[in-house]
């Protein structure tokens, strides 16, 4: 059996419209070592699995439905020193891997490197509005959406562009198949609680096909929101302040609303805070309009930081509520 470096693990699920791209991006990458690439597939009812057997990917599936297990799945049939992961939506630049490999130490204290995801200039006018909105949003310390300008140690990087030491997956338990998402997130806490380095270079960018509808992105929204609340039951330090702030909100609406029969005073409550809350959606729109000078986009950024606010608050809340 051939042995390799590095393995490059990528979930899918019915992703004929971008898989093409993204291999081929893989195929043509500069990297003086060996690698293989490893689809975990959750059943596509489309092409998925055919264009990925063109490529000459080793394919397994998955049966539990969620990314962490399919990542998990991948770690196993990898038999690498080094395990690389990437999404079916994104495409690397032919120095990414050997870029991502090249900063980790002799030492073995640095357990992961990753970098930024950039929204790419081919993707559709909404995308591009949804990447913006997403690049925003981490301005409050969301990972996802990050763009640093130097090298640093960080607490995190997202799956669609990082490399583990395979060994320390290993050590640490690997993924949580509990969790909806937020699990990379998760894993990488236990990887720093164990005095590993997660790096993060912006030298190994990837261009990331956003979520292309109103649909997509508010499941989006929504799954994220119930992730972040599993693992913050399960890592308390892991909550910040922001990511209760949609959640505490909303139910302090619901509050006003129930007692808005009893008195008017409550239906004041409520509406001075919904006029608030819209007010700063709003500033944060026109704040995002001005930064990227895509004034025609207002009304759509206003909708999407809506929606995230929403799909969040109420995914957060039915994690919270939910027993693990």
């Amino acid at each position: 059996m051939t042995e390799y470096d590095t393995s490059i693990v990528i979930p899918t699920y019915n992703d004929e419209a971008t898989l093409a791209a993204c291999l081929e991006s893989l195929e043509s990458m500069n990297y003086p070592g060996s690698f293989n690439t490893i689809i975990v597939d959750g059943h596509s009812k489309d092409d998925t699995i055919s264009i990925a057997e063109k490529y000459d990917c080793d394919v397994i599936f998955e049966d539990k439905g969620t990314i962490s297990y399919a990542r998990e799945l991948g770690v196993e049939k990898s038999d690498s020193e080094f395990v690389a992961f990437t999404d079916a939506d994104c495409v690397v630049p032919e120095n990414w891997l050997s870029t991502l490999i090249n900063h980790f130490d002799d030492n073995g204290k640095v357990a992961a490197v990753g970098g930024p995801n950039i929204t790419p200039e081919d993707d559709s006018t909404f995308a591009k509005s949804v990447g913006d909105v997403l690049s925003l949003l981490s301005g409050a310390g969301a990972r996802y959406g990050f763009e640093g300008k130097e090298t640093r140690e960080i607490y995190h990087n997202p799956t669609c562009n990082v490399v583990y030491r395979r060994e320390v997956i290993e050590e640490v338990g690997g993924f949580n198949h509990d969790l909806i998402t937020v699990d990379d997130e998760e894993m990488d806490y236990r990887i720093r609680e164990q005095d590993y380095k997660i790096l993060y270079t912006p030298e190994a960018e990837v261009l990331h096909y956003r979520r292309p509808s109103w649909k997509s992105f508010t499941k989006m929204g929504y799954r994220y929101g119930l992730g972040r609340a599993q693992a913050t039951k399960l890592h308390p330090e892991m909550g910040e302040w922001f990511h209760f702030a949609p959640s505490s909100i909303i139910l302090l609406l619901a509050l006003f609303l129930g007692n808005a029969v009893r008195s008017r005073s409550w239906v004041k409550r409520f509406a001075g805070t919904l006029s608030l809350g819209v007010m700063g959606i709003v500033s944060m729109s026109v704040f995002l309009s001005a930064k990227r000078n895509r004034w025609t986009q207002l009304p759509v950024y206003v909708i999407l930081i809506s929606i995230w606010f929403w799909s969040w608050g109420v995914g957060f809340i039915k994690g919270l509520c939910q027993n693990t």
